[in-house]
């Protein structure tokens, strides 16, 4: 009987651990999959160039994405600063720079929904903008002749700053990809767009239920309530193509925020930022920003733009004083083209039911100071983490 007994109570202990390692497993597998599901998720859609405030906001979300603070899901690219196929090598190449080639990158367009800008016709009847990106030609110190672009983000016309990337772009397009993305994750991906938002609205062209199942978007641009930085009247993002960012601030977002230009001229990166980078532990991406180091045009300091959005989604709290404006872009061809308009609370409207405001026109969260003390704690401290 014991020779029995003690088998058939080993096996049955066996059992039980077994059983108990499987719940734990399991425990622990749906406790990770609600972990991963607690993450916000994250598309960042731009116009980057080399270590500009589009390349160290991607840095950012790449910091964050590594302490598991959010998902970056895949960098879109777009116009803006620079064509699609510039911006895309350079996506691809610093992401490698900085050891994080596991990031997608999508192509999206840079064809405006308009189509391309005649510019020597606009300069003539408009005036020449004071910034018109792309459409620059720095070394002709002219506008660029648009038959001569880029063919693919493989072959550039000029040998790009840091060499090709080994990495490929996916073949999904961008719009393709986000509209995935967002149906995937319903209610937890937040787009952020900061340059012009065309994939964004080719997105919500070809599925309108886009915006239902985002958690939100953020822009940066817009000049809400001071002088354009690209004409009198606009801001660059939303002058290269005012009718798709019109359509995005038409949809029917669970949030909109936006970082406008307004803000993005009183925050400065000076030379003592860059000494604070230099102090801090030294990873990839620090080291990047220090090879690179530069002002434009400004003096000693460079705007940041592009920079906040990560800053103030990752830590609201930086923001500092917001406003609920209802706001649309004017996107008529003209001197007006890019004009952000925007509505505040008066005693005749409503801010909550929409009421005496403009038919087709949705509310939105304009961010107009932060602590900028914080900012620059906060800029150095994610950037400089292992």
């Amino acid at each position: 009987m014991t020779r029995i007994l003690f088998p058939l109570v080993a096996f049955m202990l066996s059992v039980i651990l077994c059983l108990g390692s499987f719940a734990s497993a399991e425990g622990n597998e749906q406790s990770a999959l609600k972990n991963e599901s607690a993450v916000p998720k994250v598309i960042f859609d731009t116009d980057i160039a080399y270590v500009n405030d589009d390349a160290i906001a991607m840095f950012m979300l790449a910091q964050a994405d590594q302490a598991g603070t959010l998902k970056l899901l895949g960098v879109t690219t777009a116009g803006g600063n620079v064509f699609v196929p510039e911006a895309t090598t350079a996506a691809l190449r610093q992401l490698e720079l900085i050891g994080r080639a596991d990031i997608p990158v999508y192509q999206g367009t840079d064809e405006p929904l308009q189509g391309y800008r005649d510019m020597k016709e606009e300069g003539r009847l408009y005036g020449i903008p004071y910034y018109c990106g792309a459409y620059w030609d720095f070394g002709a110190n002219d506008f660029r002749d648009l038959s001569r672009r880029s063919p693919d983000y493989l072959h550039l016309l000029e040998a790009p700053m840091h060499g090709y990337a080994e990495t490929l772009a996916q073949e999904e397009t961008a719009w393709d990809f986000i509209i995935r993305s967002v149906h995937e994750y319903p209610g937890e991906v937040t787009i952020m767009t900061v340059g012009a938002a065309t994939n964004i609205a080719l997105a919500l062209q070809k599925d309108p239920t886009l915006a239902d199942d985002a958690a939100g978007i953020i822009y940066m641009g817009g000049d809400i309530d001071c002088p354009g930085d690209a004409t009198p009247a606009a801001e660059l993002n939303w002058y290269y193509d005012p009718e798709a960012i019109r359509q995005c601030l038409a949809a029917n977002w669970k949030s909109q925020l936006i970082v406008p230009d307004d803000l993005a001229q009183q925050i400065h990166l000076t030379p003592v930022i860059y000494e604070r980078l230099a102090a801090a532990n030294q990873n990839l991406i620090t080291k990047l920003i220090l090879e690179n180091k530069r002002t434009f045009d400004m003096g000693e300091s460079d705007y940041v733009w592009d920079v906040v959005v990560p800053a103030v989604f990752l830590k609201p709290e930086l923001m500092a004083r917001t406003e609920e404006r209802y706001i649309t872009v004017d996107s008529t061809p003209g001197i007006n083209s890019g004009r952000a308009v925007s509505w505040p609370q008066h005693w005749l409207n409503n801010m909550e039911t929409g009421e005496g405001f403009p038919e087709g026109v949705n509310k939105a969260v304009i961010v107009f100071s932060i602590d900028e003390e914080a900012f620059w704690d906060f800029y150095v401290e994610l950037l400089s983490k292992e």
